[in-house]
């Protein structure tokens, strides 16, 4: 939904998930960016979104359907409610629990605020519009309804809320009205033969049981864990026996495609343990959100890495890998090796990618890559040592990825808090030669890759600690940090004429404001001018103390 995808390129997309066993179209329709999905008693809803407008009428969607019929796979549709309801709430406004005018903006950072007033008779009434025409289209049992990320400080400061939570009983304006909606919607859903299916954020905050509104939830609900946080999971990964409700798996760490290779790769999938034994997990699901992907983009996302994911899903929940031992040749002798788990499948998958493969030859896809491949830090930062009090998403992440002029490797910090820094830095190091820096002509830093190109740094600024003259004072040179460029979608770059003040001993991006977007920082890149006399090391005050500190975040 956060691009749209043509009905040409959606049917060569269920061509190739057949090809390879795929037996499920979970078709995301509506988000805070878009409303995709034709509602002919609500027109205001397609197009809500003048910058893209673009929407499935029910004939587009009644050829999808048929279309995956003929090749045995469902379609699973996905309506958010009560998050991710912007583009609804631009329509009509009167959704919301207070406010009358709705713009999506061009970009959506962070998460959403704006949900729907589920209290109202109107939100009540929008959605029974809704689900009519999701039931007609779409024969599949299940309805999924979303529940994702969704804000209640909005309820929390609603009268409406307020007086709907005390006149049914109900504890908060929190989780309890959100499981009220659950309810509702389960309830109206039951009476056409469907089933929810919501996302597991919900569970984060509530024990097992449901209210009495939702007796027989348990046995009705499909909870779709991506967060993978407990009760649902212990690890982020695999689903717990003791969780009650009927899951579907789809763990952010192993199966979203659109995440970059280092955090997704062949080999990970292909060793996913899905669930423990005697869990009630229906199957697992691979994740292909758009709002980074245009459609020529999403093949080369999802491929290879869903074949890893069909081949472990199609092995089924207590299926295990075990490595066997395979013979190879030296010049004089025949020796045994283990063979790496995932040999046979990713030669497989090889031979599928190749040139005269099924994926380019009947598809037309060009594979991505299989692995996150490791590149050394470039000669301009060697021997520098990196520091950061920002949170990178995993090892495969962390700050010299920054350093090694490749552009597919990346230091990726979780939503930069204000006084975030990362700094690169000379100033402490063992070698004396290297404190006193470099003299740098120009330096830069770019934030948002090309796997994930919003996930930039939205407010910060560039500094270097530089040797400077210190007049007046019988220690020569002091280190001072000098604030040299500010970020502007995404990228800093420094003055030149404050890098020719000094020598550059250590660099630092400082995040200004907190931000729920993550940040990519791709690359700090400098170019080297020529070398100077002074300062040289015996020109520098005797060091006692590290130089370049980190602050600790409260």
């Amino acid at each position: 939904v956060r691009h749209f995808m043509p009905v040409e390129f959606l049917k060569n997309y269920l061509k190739t998930m057949s090809y390879y066993k795929a037996s499920v179209f979970h078709w995301h329709l509506t988000d805070d960016v878009a409303w995709r999905l034709e509602i002919p008693s609500r027109p205001k809803l397609a197009g809500a979104n003048p910058k893209s407008p673009e929407f499935y009428s029910e004939a587009d969607v009644r050829e999808v359907v048929t279309y995956a019929a003929s090749l045995f796979i469902d379609v699973l549709p996905t309506i958010e409610t009560p998050g991710h309801a912007l583009a609804a709430l631009s329509a009509y406004p009167e959704l919301a629990c207070s406010g009358s005018h709705f713009e999506i903006p061009d970009r959506i950072t962070g998460l959403p605020i704006h949900v729907l007033c589920v209290s109202k008779k109107e939100v009540a009434d929008f959605m029974s519009d809704v689900i009519a025409v999701v039931v007609k289209l779409f024969p599949f049992p299940y309805v999924h309804i979303g529940g994702d990320e969704v804000s209640t400080a909005q309820w929390d400061e609603s009268p409406h809320i307020k007086a709907f939570a005390v006149q049914i009983g109900l504890h908060n304006t929190g989780p309890d009205v959100l499981e009220t909606w659950f309810c509702h919607l389960s309830n109206e859903l039951q009476a056409v033969n469907r089933s929810i299916i919501m996302w597991d954020d919900h569970f984060q905050n509530r024990a097992f049981s449901v209210s009495k509104r939702c007796p027989h939830a348990e046995k009705t609900w499909v909870v779709q864990a991506w967060k993978m946080l407990f009760p649902v999971s212990a690890n982020e990964e695999t689903i717990l026996s003791g969780f009650p409700f009927r899951t579907l798996a789809s763990p952010i760490r192993t199966v979203y495609l659109d995440y970059p290779v280092a955090s997704t790769d062949f080999n990970r999938s292909l060793n996913w343990k899905i669930t423990e034994p005697g869990s009630r997990t229906m199957g697992g699901s691979a994740n292909m959100w758009t709002e980074d992907s245009k459609p020529e983009e999403v093949m080369a996302k999802v491929y290879p890495r869903y074949l890893a994911i069909t081949d472990r899903l199609w092995g089924g929940p207590s299926y295990t890998r075990v490595a066997s031992m395979v013979k190879w040749t030296t010049s004089n002798e025949e020796l045994y090796r283990p063979r790496s788990l995932d040999e046979g499948s990713e030669r497989a998958a090889h031979r599928h990618c190749s040139p005269a493969g099924p994926l380019p030859t009947q598809f037309g896809v060009t594979c991505g890559k299989f692995a996150f491949t490791e590149a050394p830090v470039s000669a301009t930062w060697k021997g520098a040592e990196v520091l950061t009090n920002m949170v990178p998403y995993g090892e495969r992440f962390r700050g010299d990825r920054a350093l090694d002029e490749d552009e597919g490797s990346y230091f990726w910090a979780i939503a930069p808090p204000a006084g975030g820094v990362f700094t690169v830095s000379w100033a402490d190091s063992p070698n004396k030669s290297m404190r006193v820096g470099k003299w740098f002509t120009e330096l830069s830093a770019r934030t948002g890759s090309v796997d994930r190109p919003a996930d930039q740094l939205v407010n910060g600024r560039l500094s270097v600690a530089q040797w400077l003259p210190n007049p007046g004072s019988k220690e020569k040179y002091k280190l001072k940090w000098v604030v040299v460029g500010s970020f502007k979608n995404g990228r800093a770059h420094a003055d030149s004429t404050l890098l020719d003040q000094g020598p550059v001993a250590a660099v630092q991006i400082e995040s200004t404001q907190t931000q729920i977007q993550w940040m990519a920082l791709v690359e700090l890149t400098a170019k080297l001018g020529p070398g100077r006399s002074k300062p040289s090391f015996e020109d520098l005050p005797l060091q006692r103390a590290r130089l370049v500190q980190v602050p600790m975040l409260m």
